[in-house]
C-alpha cells in the first residue's frame, strides 16, 4: 500500500513540537483512507472474466466515489489547521489516491456480509437475530378468523467487538537527519498489515467451517455447483430469506482456481460447451460475483458457494486510528495503531464448500 501524505514536505516546518503535531495527523489520515473508500461507495477491483464478473483479478474496474462526496467527507472529518503541508486542499489527491492505490486492498469479503455501522454506537456488541413466530399464510375462507401468532421463539448469536493493535516507533534521527523514506515505508507497511489482518479475519470464518458443509464432486463442476445451490435453498427454505431458484449467490475461491471456476460458470444453455460435451448439464445458479483472495488457501480443492448477507454479517466499532507518545529511553515517538472489528456467520446453512473431486 502507497502512502497518501507526503512526508517529505513535514522537513519545512522548523518547530520540533509542531512537527510532530502534523506528523500525528498526516499518519491518521492516511489510515483513515481505506475506511473512508468503502464508507462513499468504492469497490474492490471488478473484471469481467469470460463474462463473469470477478472480484480480486489482476485487472479491472472500480468503483469510485465521487469528488463532491470526498470533498464533504473530508470538511466534516478533517478540519485541520491550514498551515499542514500534508493536508491543504486535498481533494483531488484523495480522489487521485483512490484510484492508483485502492485496487491493491483485498476487499472481496465484502460481498459475503451485511455492514452493521457501530461506529458510532454506545453499544459493545451486535446481535444476529434467530425470531421465528411461526408464520405460515394458511388458506382462509371468506369471513373465516385469521389466527394471530403470538408465541414468538428468539434466539439470538452476539456479535461482540474485537481489538486489534500494533506499535511502531519513529526514531528522532529519522526526522532529524531527513529520512522521511523511513517514516514513509513504515506508515505504508502499518496500513497494509492492518488491512491484510482485517481482511483475513473475515476469510477465516470460510475456512473455520465443519466439513458438514461439503458438496462432494459429482461427474461434473456444473452439476455439482447446481446440486450445492440446490441444496442452499431448500435449507434456507423456511427462514424466510426470500431466497428462490433466482437467488444470486458468491463464489470465494483461491486465485489459482479462478480460471477453472470462470470457464465452469460459461457453461450455460445454449453455449458450446454444454452442446459439445453430453455429460455437461448447463449452469443453472446465478452467481453474481466470484472472489478471489489470496487469504484463501492453494490446497482448499474446491470454493464456496455463498447465499451473501442475511445472517452473514460484519460490524466496525472504530477504523484504524493511532495515539502516540514520547519515549525517552530510545529517542523515539511511539505510534500504537488500533482498530475494532468483528464478523460472524450466523446460519452455516448459507455456505457450501463446493469440492472438486
Amino acid at each position: 500500500m502507497r502512502n497518501f501524505s507526503n512526508f517529505h514536505a513535514l522537513g519545512k516546518v522548523t518547530d520540533p513540537a509542531q512537527q510532530l503535531k502534523q506528523l500525528e495527523q498526516a499518519i491518521n489520515l492516511d489510515f483513515s483512507l481505506p475506511a473512508m473508500y468503502s464508507q462513499l461507495g468504492g469497490s474492490p477491483r471488478i473484471a469481467m472474466v469470460g463474462g463473469v464478473k470477478v472480484i480480486g483479478g489482476a485487472s479491472g474496474d472500480l468503483k469510485m466515489p465521487s469528488a463532491e462526496r470526498v470533498r464533504s467527507h473530508l470538511a466534516t472529518k478533517w478540519a485541520v489547521p491550514g498551515d499542514n503541508p500534508n493536508l491543504v486542499d486535498p481533494t483531488n489527491r484523495v480522489v487521485e489516491f483512490f484510484h492508483s492505490n485502492m485496487p491493491d486492498m483485498d476487499l472481496g469479503y465484502t460481498q459475503f456480509f451485511d455492514f452493521v455501522d457501530m461506529r458510532s454506537s454506545p453499544l459493545d456488541r451486535f446481535d444476529i437475530l434467530d425470531a421465528n413466530q411461526g408464520i405460515t399464510f394458511n388458506q382462509v375462507k371468506p369471513g373465516a378468523e385469521v389466527k394471530i401468532r403470538r408465541n414468538v421463539t428468539d434466539s439470538l448469536m452476539s456479535v461482540p467487538y474485537v481489538t486489534f493493535a500494533d506499535g511502531v516507533g519513529i526514531l528522532d534521527d529519522w526526522l532529524r537527519f531527513q529520512k522521511w523514506w523511513s517514516v514513509s515505508d513504515t506508515v505504508a507497511e502499518f496500513n497494509s498489515k492492518a488491512w491484510d489482518k482485517k481482511a483475513q479475519w473475515h476469510y477465516d470464518l470460510l475456512t473455520a467451517l465443519p466439513s458438514s458443509i461439503n458438496v462432494a464432486f459429482d461427474t461434473s463442476d456444473t452439476k455439482t455447483l447446481n446440486k450445492a445451490a440446490a441444496g442452499i435453498l431448500r435449507k434456507v427454505n423456511a427462514k424466510g430469506y426470500g431466497a428462490g431458484q433466482g437467488a444470486g449467490f458468491v463464489i470465494a475461491c483461491a486465485p489459482e482456481d479462478v480460471g477453472r471456476i470462470t470457464q465452469m460458470l460459461t457453461a450455460s444453455a445454449g453455449s458450446l460447451i454444454v452442446a459439445y460435451n453430453k455429460d455437461i448439464q448447463p449452469v443453472t445458479v446465478h452467481v453474481s460475483a466470484v472472489v478471489a483472495s489470496t487469504k484463501l488457501p492453494a490446497n482448499l480443492g474446491g470454493y464456496y458457494l455463498i447465499l451473501p448477507g442475511r445472517k452473514l454479517k460484519r460490524g466496525d466499532w472504530l477504523d484504524l486510528s493511532i495515539e502516540s507518545n514520547r519515549n525517552i529511553y530510545v529517542r523515539a515517538n511511539d505510534y500504537v495503531g488500533t482498530f475494532q472489528t468483528n464478523a460472524a456467520i450466523g446460519d452455516q446453512d448459507q455456505v457450501a464448500r463446493v469440492l472438486f473431486t
